[in-house]
C-alpha cells in the first residue's frame, strides 16, 4: 500500500516536472520566432519598424490604397500577416456593405476578411517554423494585393469617401 503511494508520488512528480520543462520551451520559442522574424526581414529587403514587442510593420503600397501598414505580429508559434482596411468608426454599415464583405472573403483561398470592433481587416497566418524568405515574401505580397484590390470595393460604404 505505501509503495503504491510512493509510486503515485513520484509518477505526479515527474509529470508535474515535465510540464514545466514544455512551458518554459515555449516561451523559449517566441524569443527564438522573434530573432527568426527580424532576421527574416532584414534579409527580406523589406524596410520596417518594430511597433513593439513581437509587432513589426512594413510600408505597403498600391494603386487604390495609396499607403498602407503592413503589420506582422507574432502570437506564440503562430505570425500574423494583417492590413487594416477600414476604421469601423468611418463605416455606414448596411447590408450591401456586409453582403459584399462576404462575397470578398468567398474570393479570397488563404486570406480573411474581417469585421471587428475596431476595423475591417485582412489576415493571413502561418507558424514560424514553417517560415523562411520565400514565405515571407510571398505573404507580404498577397496581403498587399488583396489589400489593394479589396479596398476599392469598400470604399462606397465609406463615410466621406470620393
Amino acid at each position: 500500500m505505501l509503495s503504491k503511494a510512493l509510486l503515485m508520488l513520484v509518477a505526479i512528480v515527474l509529470m508535474l516536472s515535465s510540464s514545466s520543462a514544455v512551458c518554459s520551451a515555449g516561451g523559449q520559442d517566441k524569443s527564438k520566432g522573434a530573432s527568426e522574424i527580424v532576421a527574416l526581414l532584414e534579409k527580406s529587403g523589406y524596410s520596417y519598424k518594430k511597433v513593439d514587442d513581437g509587432l513589426w510593420e512594413v510600408p505597403g503600397t498600391g494603386k487604390n490604397l495609396k499607403e498602407f501598414g503592413i503589420r506582422l505580429a507574432l502570437a506564440d508559434d503562430i505570425l500574423l500577416v494583417m492590413v487594416k482596411l477600414v476604421a469601423r468608426k468611418d463605416l455606414k454599415l448596411e447590408p450591401a456593405l456586409l453582403t459584399k464583405l462576404l462575397e470578398l472573403n468567398h474570393k479570397f483561398d488563404s486570406i480573411k476578411l474581417a469585421l471587428s470592433e475596431d476595423m475591417i481587416y485582412l489576415r493571413m497566418d502561418t507558424h514560424v517554423r514553417l517560415l523562411d524568405s520565400q514565405e515571407l515574401k510571398y505573404l507580404v505580397e498577397q496581403i498587399a494585393n488583396a489589400a489593394d484590390e479589396t479596398y476599392p470595393q469598400v470604399k462606397p460604404f465609406v463615410a466621406g469617401a470620393k
